[in-house]
């Protein structure tokens, strides 16, 4: 009887193994993970893009001296070099040393003449397609040739890189982490011509030839644009510890995000870059995962212009702008159209942000919005107002713009607003209407290129532009301005940071715009993919993805 007994207890041991490995199949390597994104690629050379579809795939296969940690938006980490650089005194010379061994996929090596000849190439882009296109580098370093602050790129021996401008550059390290800045193998470069004008005729950029060469764990295979681009594991990768564990991915443009959800429940795709929050549920029923993107790099804001056509608006009233940010309910609008993937801004950057300060940002308060209104002193017809938003375009901040602006609409209403809404096509007029200054009260965002203060403040915002206001606000502040300039320029983030939390206790102060929302848009993925880290600022990479059987 023991004997039988050790027998069925032997038995029922196998029984629940061979369950337990069928419900739960283990990862394995190798296999084709598919991922639809959100569009297409636009070039298959990082420096030329500005757009979160080709920087998607780029951050597969190119790597530059630093990175940002997986799952972080401002945490910065070497990659190509051993360490973060040592920086001189004045805040003028940043000095990094190199890994050896590395090798570019097409096997050339990766060394500190190939970082020069990279850095050198984007500074002596001409004038037309390649300038127009390489909006970054001209942004970060203020421009091209000789209006660049990029003073030299000295490679001194192979493995040390020294870079000298002209002014301080608080923002240079945290704006290298964008794969704009990626190096790419300068044989592959010369022997593709890529910086062949008119862009069309650019083998390199076109992804016809041997494209985004670098030294990341993905090698770039082919790009079949409006169908797909494929990246390659590369069995040559320097840091074997991190080595791709998929053969294969596949990138397919699906804009929509309906079809996006139908793709993941038949399994034709196995990630989807985003969703709609308002399939968030949807997707939880379907046993499809939410990827956890943790910290959101982007602001969604009610935009309210001071002066339109260089006539003032009611919104030049303090009072006026007090008034809609007590009355905005952001809290019910995040529960109705976010699917809990947002977060009341604490003031005008994103909380993990480099260089935020939490500031005290008037809360939902009828009572208080109505006795703004009040000292407003406004007469019925200037209480009549437009609220504009974009049609055909989903947002990572703005999910249904046209909800939201309903939202909003009724919440102004409830304490003396007439709200009439109108809308516009994003790419019919749109966004050159709100950001040259055409539209008096509108919704928009920003995400962030780089998770650093002057990429909201001062790039997308704030900032003077030939010496006036930026047009989608008419915010005049010398003061504000002042201070964005000086924490450009300084030796050291810290000072700089300090700088940004001033410009920040101004906003505060004045409510040039009301910041909505902080949101973390969702994506989702199917039970086959394993070991996948999410982040805030959409740049995720995959070498750590399994698939299971």
């Amino acid at each position: 009887m023991k004997r039988l007994a050790s027998i069925l207890a032997i038995a029922a041991l196998v029984a629940s193994a061979c369950t337990s490995s069928s419900t739960t199949p283990a990862p394995v390597s190798g296999g084709t993970l598919v991922v639809g994104l959100d569009g297409d690629m636009v070039f298959a050379d990082p420096s030329l893009v500005s757009d979160g579809n080709s920087l998607y795939v780029a951050a597969q296969v190119i790597q530059g001296l630093v990175g940002l940690k997986p799952g972080t938006i401002s945490e910065i980490i070497p990659v190509l070099a051993t360490d973060l650089p040592t920086v001189s005194a004045d805040g003028k010379t940043y000095t990094f040393k190199l890994r050896t061994g590395v090798k570019f996929h097409d096997g050339s090596d990766f060394n500190a003449a190939a970082v020069k000849f990279n850095y050198d190439r984007w500074q002596a882009y001409t004038k037309g397609d390649l300038q127009d296109n390489a909006y970054y580098y001209g942004a970060v370093f203020g421009g091209f040739g000789t209006d660049s602050n990029v003073a030299t790129v000295a490679a001194p021996d192979p493995t040390t890189v020294v870079f000298t401008f002209k002014t301080p550059q608080s923002n240079f390290l945290i704006s290298q982490t964008l794969q704009v800045f990626g190096i790419q193998s300068p044989t592959a470069l010369q022997k593709d011509k890529a910086d062949t004008t008119p862009l069309k005729d650019n083998k390199y950029a076109q992804g016809q030839g041997e494209s985004m060469v670098g030294t990341g764990p993905f090698m770039f295979k082919d790009w079949t644009p409006a169908d797909h681009a494929t990246v390659v594991k590369n069995p040559n990768y320097w840091d074997a510890a991190n080595a791709a564990k998929v053969d294969q991915i596949t990138f397919k443009p699906m804009g929509d995000s309906t079809a996006k959800l139908q793709a993941l429940q038949s399994g034709s795709i196995d990630l989807a870059q985003t969703i709609s929050p308002a399939d968030v549920a949807t997707a939880k029923s379907s046993s499809l995962s939410i990827i956890d993107r943790g910290q959101s790099c982007n602001l969604g804001y009610l935009g309210l212009n001071q002066s339109v056509g260089g006539t003032p608006t009611i919104y030049a009233n303090k009072d006026v702008r007090l008034a809609i940010a007590q009355a905005v309910n952001k809290q019910g609008y995040i529960d109705a159209f976010y699917a809990g993937q947002g977060k009341v801004p604490q003031s005008w950057l994103p909380a993990a942000t480099t260089g935020f300060k939490a500031e005290a940002m008037p809360a939902y308060d009828v009572t208080k919005a109505k006795a703004s209104l009040t000292t407003a002193a406004l007469t019925a017809d200037q209480l009549k107002v437009d609220l504009y938003y974009p049609s055909n375009v989903v947002r990572p901040y703005m999910p249904d713009p046209k909800a939201l602006a309903t939202a909003i609409a009724s919440d102004l209403q409830a304490v003396g607003f007439t709200v009439n809404l109108k809308t516009e096509d994003w790419h019919g007029g749109y966004v050159k209407d709100a950001t040259t200054g055409n539209l008096p009260m509108f919704l928009f965002g920003w995400t962030c290129d780089w998770a650093g203060a002057d990429n909201f403040l001062y790039t997308a915002w704030f900032g003077y532009q030939g010496g006036k206001p930026n047009a989608q606000f008419g915010w005049s502040n010398d003061q504000a301005n002042a201070l964005m300039l000086k924490a450009l320029q300084e030796p050291t983030v810290d000072a700089a940071n300090a700088d940004w939390g001033q410009v920040q206790d101004l906003l505060a102060a004045d409510m040039p715009t009301v910041p909505i929302v902080n949101s973390t848009p969702p994506g989702a993925f199917t039970s086959k993919v394993k070991g996948f880290v999410g982040s805030g600022n959409a740049i995720e990479y995959f070498n750590t993805v399994t698939l299971t059987k």
